[in-house]
């Protein structure tokens, strides 16, 4: 459980010299897919719209980015990339800890500078006569997308831990079985306690009302209580996804 910051710089270092030019590669080619559908909304549509590029391109930032997730840990599944990574000079922590932030906060920081300049090469077609409308940069709906990025990449990294192959569908399928059981729990809670808000499909909040009595206070908004399940969310596939690395090192 040692935690040194300068061996996870170095670890980091390592990561963009293994996987980076995979990264940026990808990323330009899913930024420019969307560019190039941009330019023949201009070429057979007459406008186009830079929120509409941005929307599409964070799209591609999200699967991409739970695709690369899922992939995180494929070296270990070879003997030869294996037994390198195992023998680093790290603790499993800094190891895992590394990759988090690299398939996280580096590739957004990738994807989001990539989708920019897109922007900013789609806007720049207007001094050419060509009809486009908007603005460069939407700080906003990029905060949007990293806020679920950031828990859908601790989800499927925690995966690429827990599964050696077929990491992305496992996962995936995982993670629709979870859903529906908690669907159908919630289901019973309001046919057996009686959740009356829940079973009027009110959604303006989480205070239940149970057998007349209101229970409201840090559930009483719903943005709240979503931020709460987001945070618990993330923190337990985050342990979760450390505990099955560890077993796979060992």
């Amino acid at each position: 459980m040692e935690f040194n910051i300068k061996r996870l710089s170095l670890l980091l270092k390592r990561h963009f010299l293994v996987s980076g030019r995979k990264y940026i590669t990808g990323i330009v080619i899913g930024t420019g897919v969307v560019f190039m559908l941009s330019c023949f909304t201009i070429v057979f549509g007459g406008t186009t719209l830079v929120s509409q590029f941005h929307h599409t391109a964070l799209i591609t930032y999200l699967v991409g980015g739970v695709i690369v997730s899922s992939m995180a840990f494929v070296e270990i599944n070879k003997p030869e990339t294996g037994y390198q990574l195992m023998t680093l000079p790290a603790s499993s922590l800094e190891k895992f800890v590394s990759t988090w932030l690299f398939t996280s906060i580096i590739y957004s920081l990738m994807a989001f500078v990539t989708i920019t300049i897109g922007a900013i090469l789609l806007s720049s077609l207007e001094y050419l006569g060509m009809q486009v409308q908007g603005g460069i940069f939407n700080a906003p709906e990029m905060g949007d997308a990293f806020k679920q990025y950031f828990v859908g990449n601790i989800i499927f990294l925690a995966g690429a831990a827990a599964f050696k192959r077929n990491a992305f569908f496992k996962t995936m399928l995982s993670f629709v079985v979870v859903f529906a059981f908690l669907v159908i729990y919630s289901l019973v809670l309001v046919k057996v306690f009686g959740f009356t808000d829940l079973a009027s499909g009110n959604s303006s909040g989480m205070g239940f009302a149970l057998n007349g009595s209101s229970f409201n206070g840090m559930f009483s908004n719903s943005e709240s209580a979503s931020v709460i399940a987001k945070t618990f969310l993330a923190v337990f596939f985050l342990v979760l996804g450390f505990f099955k690395f560890k077993e796979r090192e060992l």
